[in-house]
C-alpha cells in the first residue's frame, strides 16, 4: 500500500496550467471579456449594459488571479520551498 506522502507527491505532479497564458495583454483581456459576456452572461454587445460589461471584466480579472494562484502553487510544489516563521515574544502573554 502506498504511503500518504507518495500519493501526495503523485497528486502534486498532476497540477498543470501549461495551457493558460502567462501575460495579460489588452487583446487577451478583451477576448476574455467577450467570452464571459457571451457564454456566461449570454448577452451580446447590442443588449449589454454597463453593468454587464463590469461583471464580464470582473470575471476576467478573477480568471487571471486564479491562473496566477495556480502558477504560484505549481511553483511551490515543484521547488518545495522551506518557510521560516518567526514569532515575536511581544505577541505572547506576559505569563510565559
Amino acid at each position: 500500500m502506498a504511503s500518504a506522502r507518495a500519493l501526495d507527491t503523485k497528486n502534486r505532479r498532476r497540477i498543470s496550467v501549461a495551457e493558460i497564458t502567462e501575460e495579460a495583454t489588452v487583446g487577451s483581456v478583451k477576448k476574455a471579456m467577450n467570452r464571459h459576456l457571451h457564454y456566461q452572461m449570454v448577452k451580446d454587445r447590442h443588449v449589454s449594459t454597463n453593468r454587464d460589461y463590469y461583471y464580464a471584466l470582473a470575471h476576467s480579472v478573477k480568471d487571471q488571479m486564479i491562473t496566477r494562484w495556480f502558477r504560484t502553487q505549481q511553483h511551490y510544489y515543484q521547488t518545495d520551498p522551506k518557510v521560516a516563521r518567526l514569532f515575536s515574544l511581544l505577541l505572547f502573554p506576559a505569563g510565559f
